[in-house]
């Protein structure tokens, strides 16, 4: 049993060690990002500034636009804390909205980071969408469990409307908005559209 105990907490130490040091190559990254720009910054200055080794960044990342694009763990909890704590008999429109906008007002910041980034560069512009396909398919595997009576077309209607409803509103945003007004304009894009699909029952 001791020894137990023990390789249970050599695991979690483990896991709190690799999550430290991809939380420090990631910040790392972006306040180089943030000073420089994303293209002028190379894979070898973030390891050097971070003090890892150049193998150790591709342990932790593929790319660089990985380091820029990839769900951390804590946007991960959030979300998932986001999707659990929405009332079971929800219509599923309201949740989808109730869900982005939750989202939305714990990582405005964060975001405003990434658009200023993106703006500045084509490459890492392209390579957001795997962002976007993680929070679909993430959606979607908590809409059809929560919501099996209604059908996987609708529910991929609903989530699709809302993430490019998201997108838009996201796109327009500026940086020398208030933050409320940011979220503000998402809430506006989502009601618009939400008007002709929160059917009774969904």
């Amino acid at each position: 049993m001791h020894t137990e105990v023990g390789d249970s907490r050599d695991v979690g130490l483990r896991a709190s060690k690799k999550a430290l040091t991809w939380r420090t190559i990631r910040a790392t990254a972006l306040a180089l990002f943030e000073e420089r720009g994303f293209d002028a910054v190379t894979i070898d200055e973030i390891a050097a500034a971070a003090n890892v080794a150049r193998g150790t960044f591709f342990n932790y990342f593929e790319s660089k636009e990985a380091v820029v694009v990839t769900y951390d763990a804590h946007e991960a909890e959030v979300q998932r804390r986001l999707l659990e704590q929405r009332p079971a008999d929800e219509p599923l429109w309201d949740s989808l909205v109730a869900v982005i906008l939750g989202y939305l007002a714990e990582f405005e910041a964060q975001i405003i980071v990434h658009l200023r980034l993106k703006a500045d560069s084509p490459t890492l512009s392209r390579s957001a969408r795997p962002m976007t396909q993680r929070l679909v398919a993430d959606l979607r595997t908590w809409a059809l469990e929560r919501h099996p009576h209604v059908p996987e077309p609708e529910i991929m209607l609903m989530i699709n409307v809302a993430v490019t409803a998201l997108g838009t509103g996201v796109h327009y945003w500026r940086t020398d908005q208030p933050a409320a007004d940011r979220i503000a304009a998402v809430r506006a894009m989502l009601d618009r559209v939400g008007a002709g699909l929160a059917a009774p029952g969904g």
